[in-house]
């Protein structure tokens, strides 16, 4: 009868998958299925492997459910595939993670999370000392800031994360792939690639143990089982079946126990819960997860009585477990795993039912690890072995461990980069919430110092997933893309995508477009032909067209550069090109100078008749079209140009190119003012201008092939001011400026899409307004005149969309009520069209800023000047003749008085004659 009383404590734990809205949704794991880790958490951080093989981490706070809304934050960590990461167990804010690329990174996320930044870049040391793949690493579970990892170069390394320093070193005769420390972090156990389990000394090296391992071909992983000596390693049997296998690390000669799991493929990494004894088992690729009972407190070996199991449709690519201070104690939460699948992150949460939830349930949670180490760096060198320091779990002993509400205290700005903190940092420091088991040792100088938080009332918060929201104010908050109807559509074209940089170009009067035939032809049709084309008009090159442009300041000029190194001006005859089903040949100009290839041509913004061109000889010219000859030329650049911009005055040059760099010259100087590396990916970048700000802005790819954008203060280009991921597409995106409403435009070749963000002096200076998006993607975007807009409808850009067979307006607008008003907040005075100089005047040196013009139409009265709206008036009731009479709770108070007053009076005992009289 006893041996049915002897059953674990957590035979009845029910696991369960929580219910959607307490995902993480939208996130990026895609990617290789190699890599060794995918996620980890602690009690304020969930850290995922990025889209796996980019080198990238995405951090998510542990509160922030649901979709992913605005920016990521990212840690552009490695520029190879990440192999392994882990939180330090004593520094919450302190990440170390390892690469394919061999290095060791140590980051302090703290500064850059309370700063609001989305993207983090520079780590606080980058540890070079393997010279092969790091296979794993971990966190000593005692001492403060020792870190071991496991390399492909058949060494175990042992680091001091507040230095950067090597500590140890030792060289095996193989390579070492998985790693566990013991209960006080004095023993590694490893498993290797010789099939072989070591219990390791890693003070000096010795292996205390060897003994055979799994004998299947894949990696096996292993766990040390807390206070005990025993230690759980995952492997595949010679039979390719994945198997359990109990190992005494004393005596390595022979396994103690083995459970045979099944015959899938995927590599399990063990997770094991030291408080309760329990063993999670879920391999890559798998939907369930299976526990195991570990119980000792009957029989000296665990026992692995397997427990429910949790099921779900979804295959995991990885899975962690949250520490238990980050549990909800109260509702008997034992523990809480976090899956890893290719676009969420699933919580699975382990209760165990009680009659009662008002008490702590002091039977199911005993002493826990805490956030406070038992031995500094220089103590565990020496030889000193500790117990963790433990605390107790029962919220009336520690009311500070458990979260605050996520709200900015009072007195702090109401700003984005307030909310940010609030969501890391409003939170108790956990150094002061624990309850020691022993005397506080001296510690060591930290890598990050705890945080002061403001903190209003703690108090035991469920998962609610409310963050708090700042809005930020901005009259372009609302902009949105609308494109025109299908008949406002030139269609029935044949597009070439060909071109080396322009797809398209627009002026008041034209777009003009590549065209596929013999001869390079640029189809040049009227903005007012829409519809079906039926006979396309051309010019033909007479060579294969690389690049071309519209004159703003004369509309019917048109230049061209194409392969054989030709730049040729034409000018568009009255009404347009004929339709006579013939090309036109008939140029004004052909200018010669460039030794190869044409790759952009450009007008002047402001100057007359002056043409901007690059060719494949890395060579800026400078041409006068009035002299019909080559003026200026600049040879400052070593790979091939990607894109020139002029700035607002018109009298220097902004370029980017394939050796990634930007520059800043004066040409008609020959003189190169500044230049910087900007973008590291291997496909050139782009930048432009930004109106009469000293900024820049670049769009470019990382190392990881991700597409990026930066902005730069061209006063100072020695680093970037602020800097974010797009997304991992191919397409090279192209920068569109507004001058007037300070939005950026990104539109990128092959994509539907046309994002817009704004510029202003509040950081992170760029801010995300709106995205339009269709099914079509486009060849090319081109930004019409702002004279074009329609302000009556409150448009404030215009774009030309190229597809392979049409050609599609899109206009963005901004919603506004009292639209019979000219805007003329969101409608400043805007550059003319006129030019401020002629070409003699520009190359004799003088420089003009443009001229400017109002856009309000004719008779419109603008918003500043409009009457105030009329009140809305009230509709008033007709009168009602008031009764002046008691009310009916007067009455009946009345009438129950007076029955009170009559039962109290004492009752006649003799009769009164009056009455018969």
């Amino acid at each position: 009868m006893g041996s049915f009383l002897k059953v674990g404590k957590y035979r009845h734990i029910n696991g369960r998958i929580d219910k959607r809205e307490l995902w993480y949704a939208d996130v990026n794991t895609s990617g290789s299925s190699a890599s060794g880790t995918f996620i980890k958490a602690n009690s304020k951080l969930i850290a995922l492997n990025w889209q796996s093989n980019t080198g990238t981490i995405g951090l998510i706070p542990l509160r922030q459910f649901g979709k992913r809304k605005g920016d990521n934050i990212l840690v552009h960590a490695h520029s190879s595939t990440i192999s392994d990461f882990d939180f330090d167990p004593f520094h919450e804010f302190v990440l170390a993670t390892g690469s394919e690329d061999t290095t060791l990174k140590i980051w302090n996320l703290k500064d850059a999370l309370q700063e609001g930044k989305t993207t983090i870049t520079e780590p606080v040391f980058t540890l070079s000392g393997h010279s092969k793949p790091i296979e794993a690493l971990a966190f000593n579970p005692v001492a403060e800031n020792i870190l071991a990892t496991i390399s492909g170069d058949k060494t175990l390394k042992i680091w001091d994360c507040s230095s950067g320093q090597e500590l140890k070193s030792f060289t095996f005769d193989n390579v070492l792939i998985s790693l566990s420390w013991n209960y006080n972090g004095s023993l590694l156990f490893a498993t290797g690639k010789d099939l072989k389990n070591r219990v390791i000394d890693p003070r000096s090296g010795e292996s205390v143990q060897v003994g055979e391992g799994h004998q299947g071909v894949k990696p096996s992983r292993c766990v040390w089982l807390g206070n005990s000596p025993y230690v759980v390693t995952v492997g595949f049997s010679k039979m390719r079946e994945r198997q359990l296998n109990l190992w005494d690390h004393r005596d390595l000669s022979k396994v103690k126990k083995t459970v045979t799991l099944d015959s899938s493929t995927g590599i399990i990494n063990p997770i094991y819960d030291q408080d309760a004894q329990l063993l999670f088992i879920s391999g890559n690729g798998d939907s369930t997860v299976r526990v195991f009972d570990l119980n000792t407190q009957f029989n000296p070996e665990p026992n692995f009585q397997e427990l429910t199991p949790v099921g779900s449709d979804t295959p995991q690519k990885g899975l962690c477990a949250l520490p238990k201070r980050a549990l909800d104690i109260m509702e008997v939460e034992i523990d809480r795993l976090l899956k890893a699948t290719a676009n969420n992150i699933i919580p699975i949460t382990f209760t165990l039912a009680r009659k009662s939830k008002s008490s702590f349930a002091e039977d199911v949670f005993p002493n826990s690890a805490s956030v406070k180490p038992a031995l500094t760096t220089a103590e565990w060198l020496a030889g000193e072995n500790r117990d963790p320091i433990l605390m107790s779990l029962d919220p009336s002993l520690n009311p500070d461990r458990f979260d605050v509400d996520f709200k900015i205290a009072s007195g702090q700005e109401n700003t984005a980069q307030s909310a940010m903190s609030s969501i890391f940092f409003s939170e108790s420091s956990p150094e002061t919430s624990t309850t020691k088991t022993e005397s506080e040792p001296v510690q060591s100088t930290p890598v990050v110092q705890p945080v002061t938080p403001v903190v209003q009332e703690p108090e035991n918060i469920t998962r609610t997933g409310i963050i708090p929201k700042i809005v930020r104010t901005s009259k372009y908050r609302h902009i949105v893309g609308t494109p025109f109807q299908k008949n406002q559509f030139h269609t029935n074209l044949k597009v070439s995508g060909n071109t080396s940089n322009t797809c398209i170009a627009v002026n008041s009067q034209y777009v003009a477009v590549p065209y596929i035939g013999i001869g390079g032809p640029l189809a040049v049709l009227p903005l007012s032909a829409v519809g079906r084309q039926v006979t396309v008009p051309c010019i033909e090159i007479g060579s294969s067209l690389c690049d071309f442009d519209l004159s703003q300041h004369n509309p019917s000029i048109v230049a061209t550069g194409s392969e054989d190194s030709h730049i040729k001006i034409w000018k568009i005859p009255e009404g347009g090109l004929p339709k006579n089903g013939k090309n036109y040949f008939t140029y004004e100009a052909d200018l010669i100078g460039h030794n190869r290839k044409i790759i952009s041509t450009n007008f002047h913004p402001t100057a007359e008749n002056v043409l901007i061109t690059t060719g494949g000889d890395m060579v800026v010219k400078l041409w006068d079209l009035n002299q019909k000859s080559e003026k200026l030329s600049f040879q400052g650049h070593t790979d091939i140009i990607t894109s020139i911009s002029v700035n607002y005055t018109g009298d220097q040059f902004l370029t980017s190119s394939k050796d990634k760099k930007m520059r800043i010259f004066d040409p008609r100087s020959n003189q190169l003012i500044s230049e910087t590396t900007t973008h590291s990916g291997a496909k050139g970048g782009k930048s432009i201008w930004l109106g009469q700000n000293s900024t820049i802005f670049t769009v470019g790819f990382n190392k990881s092939s991700e597409r990026e954008y930066q902005l730069w203060d061209s006063r100072n280009l020695n680093n970037y001011m602020s800097t974010a991921v797009l997304d991992h597409l191919s397409g090279v995106i192209t920068p569109y400026f507004d001058e007037d409403t300070s939005v950026v435009f990104l539109a990128g070749k092959g994509d539907g899409t046309i994002r817009s963000y704004e510029i202003n002096e509040n950081e992170p200076y760029v801010h995300f307004l709106n995205e339009y998006s269709s099914g079509t993607p486009q060849i090319g975007v081109a930004q019409c005149q702002k004279q074009c807009v329609n302000v009556k409808k409150c448009e404030v850009a215009r774009f030309y969309k190229v597809t392979d067979s049409t050609i599609e307006p899109i206009q963005m607008t901004i919603p506004r009520n009292r639209m019979e008003f000219f805007q003329d907040d969101i409608y400043p005075p805007t550059r003319s069209t006129k030019p401020v100089m002629t070409s003699d005047q520009w190359f004799a040196g003088e420089t003009k800023a443009p001229t400017t013009v109002s856009l309000c139409p004719e008779g419109m009265v603008p918003l500043s000047k409009a009457p105030p709206p009329p009140k809305v008036e009230t509709k008033q009731l007709g009168s009602v003749a008031l009764d002046n009479g008691p009310t009916r709770s007067t009455i009946i108070s009345k009438f129950l008085d007076k029955v009170r007053v009559q039962d109290t009076e004492p009752e006649t005992t003799e009769d009164d004659d009056s009455e018969w009289d």
